[in-house]
C-alpha cells in the first residue's frame, strides 16, 4: 500500500543522520510513497532535497546557503510560522501538564510546527530523528494525534544530556513504535528510556553502495591523495570528543616512528577543536605529516584513495564511516566503542577493533592495516552492501505501517507488537485523500520562504 509520512528533522546537518534520511527519503519516493521532509530549522550542507519530496521548514531563521536556493525553488516547499503569543499559549500549557520536563518555548515552537504540520499535510504517520525532533513530534502528536515512530541514533548515555534524558524518559514510551540504529543501541534505550522491547526494533542505516563507489572515482583535492606518497590514514567526522580525534592523532605519533604516513582529518569543528589538534600534532612531532581538511560533501573520494579509514571515536550510534569506507573498498581500524562498529565490524573479521581512547593498541592496527592485513577490497565492498539502502527502506516501510496500525502516539497499548531486534511484516498502511502531490495549506503555514 502506498503510504504518506512526514520526516521531521532538526536540520539537513553536517552529520550523517541528515544525509541518512534524505537516503531514506529517495527510497520510499522511488517506491512510490509520498514523502515529506520536515525541518525545525532550515540549516544544513545537504542540498540535494528530491524534487518529489514535500519539503516543510519552519520560518524564523537565515536558511543556510545550500538550502536557500532550494527553498527558493523547490516544487512543494512550505514554511511553518508559529506566533509568539500562540507559542507562549503551548508553552504556558505544556508546563502546566507536564511539570517535570523543565520545558522552554522553544519546545513548544517546535510542537507547534510539528503540529501545524500534521493539520496541513494530513500523513498517515509521523517518522523522527534525533532528540530534538522527537520531542517535538511526540509533543506536537498532543495538538494534532498522529502516530508517531521515533528513530534513536545516539548513545542514551553519552550524547544526551541530563535533561534531554529526562525528557525521552517522560515522552518516548508514548511512540507507536520505535527504531533504533543498531542493537546495542536497542537494547540500551529499552533499559535506560523504559521502551517497550515489543514496540522496539533495530533498523540499520542504509548506504547507496553503488552510488558511493561511482562518487568515488571523482578526484580528490588534497594532492596526499595522488602524489604517490606515504599512505595516508583518514579520518571523517567533526572533530567533537565524541570522535576522540587526539587519541588518533597519539595513535599515528607512534605509527610514524615505525613506518611513513600521513594523517588527514576531515570534517567540520569548531577553531578551539582544531587549534588543540594541530597543537597535539606539534607537540608530537608530527604537524609536517597532518592535515586537518574541511567538510566534504564528498568525502567518498578522499575515502577510496586512502592507505586506511580510521574511526577512533568513544560512542558511535552505528559508524557509518566505516560502512562508507568499506564500500568504497577501502579497509577500516575502529575502536569498540559503543555501539555499532562491533556489528559492522562482525567482532573484527571485517577489520580490526581496538579499546576506546588506546592509541598503542591503534597504533599497532593502522600498521597492521597499511602492511596489508585487510580483507580485499571486493570482499569489503560486499560486506558494506549487506547495509543497503532497500534494507532500510524495508525496515521503515513496516516500521511506519505498524505505527499507522497502532493509532496516534497518545494510543500506546493498541496495535500490533513490533519485536526487539527483528523484523515483522507490518500491517498495511492506509491511503488518505492527499495524494495529488500538492501541498495543502493550514494554520500556522505559509507557502514561500
Amino acid at each position: 500500500m502506498r503510504l504518506h509520512a512526514g520526516i521531521l528533522l532538526p536540520s539537513l546537518g553536517r552529520g550523517g543522520v541528515g544525509r541518512v534520511m534524505l537516503t531514506l527519503a529517495r527510497a520510499l519516493l522511488e517506491r512510490g510513497h509520498r514523502i515529506d521532509l520536515v525541518l525545525l530549522r532550515p540549516r544544513g550542507r545537504y542540498g540535494d532535497v528530491p524534487p518529489e519530496a514535500g519539503l516543510f521548514y519552519v520560518r524564523g531563521r537565515r536558511p543556510s546557503p545550500a538550502l536557500t536556493p532550494v527553498l527558493k525553488t523547490h516544487p512543494r516547499v512550505a514554511a511553518l510560522s508559529p506566533g509568539p503569543l500562540e507559542t507562549l499559549r503551548e508553552w504556558l500549557a505544556l508546563r502546566r501538564l507536564r511539570p517535570g520536563l523543565r520545558l522552554h518555548p522553544g519546545n513548544a515552537r517546535r510542537a507547534l510546527a510539528a503540529a501545524a504540520y500534521v493539520r496541513a499535510a494530513r500523513p498517515d504517520a509521523l517518522l523522527s530523528a534525533v532528540t530534538q525532533a522527537n520531542v517535538a513530534a511526540l509533543l506536537g502528536a498532543r495538538l494534532a494525534p498522529v502516530p508517531v515512530a521515533i528513530a534513536i541514533h545516539g548513545d542514551v548515555d553519552r550524547s544526551y544530556s541530563a535533561l534531554q534524558r529526562a525528557r525521552a524518559r517522560a515522552l518516548y514510551p508514548e511512540a507507536a513504535a520505535a527504531a533504533a540504529v543498531s542493537r546495542g543501541l536497542a537494547e540500551q534505550a529499552v533499559r535506560r528510556l523504559g521502551l517497550d522491547p515489543d514496540r522496539t526494533r533495530t533498523i540499520y542505516n542504509g548506504l547507496p553502495a553503488a552510488d558511493i563507489l561511482r562518487r568515488s572515482a571523482e578526484a580528490p583535492e588534497h594532492p596526499w591523495f595522488s602524489d604517490g606518497g606515504p599512505p595516508v590514514v583518514l579520518a571523517v567526522g567533526r572533530t567533537t570528543p565524541q570522535k576522540d580525534h587526539p587519541a588518533l592523532v597519539a595513535a599515528f605519533a607512534r605509527l610514524r616512528r615505525r613506518r611513513p604516513a600521513r594523517l588527514a582529518i576531515m570534517g567540520a569543528g569548531s577553531a578551539r577543536s582544531r587549534a588543540a589538534l594541530r597543537a597535539a600534532a606539534r607537540r608530537l612531532g608530527v604537524a609536517g605529516d597532518t592535515a586537518l581538511l574541511d567538510f566534504d560533501r564528498n568525502p567518498f573520494r578522499y575515502m577510496r584513495r586512502a592507505g586506511v579509514v580510521a574511526l577512533s571515536s568513544r560512542w558511535e550510534g552505528l559508524g557509518m564511516v566505516l560502512l562508507e569506507a568499506m564500500a568504497c573498498g577501502t579497509p577500516v581500524v575502529g575502536t569498540d566503542a559503543p555501539f555499532g562498529p562491533a556489528e559492522i565490524l562482525d567482532g573484527g573479521r571485517w577489520g580490526p577493533l581496538v579499546p576506546v581512547g588506546d592509541a598503542d593498541a591503534l597504533a599497532r592496527a593502522l600498521g597492521g592495516v597499511l602492511d596489508g592485513a585487510h580483507p580485499p577490497p571486493e570482499a569489503l565492498r560486499r560486506r558494506a552492501a549487506e547495509f543497503d539502502t532497500a534494507r532500510m527502506a524495508d525496515g521503515y516501510e513496516r516500521l511506519l505501517a505498524d505505527a499507522a496500525a497502532a493509532g496516534p502516539a497518545q494510543s500506546q497499548g493498541r496495535g500490533p507488537k513490533l519485536g526487539l531486534p527483528g523484523v515483522r511484516s507490518g500491517a498495511a498502511m492506509s491511503a488518505n485523500s492527499h495524494s495529488s502531490g500538492r501541498v495543502s495549506r493550514g494554520s500556522m503555514i505559509s507557502s514561500t520562504p
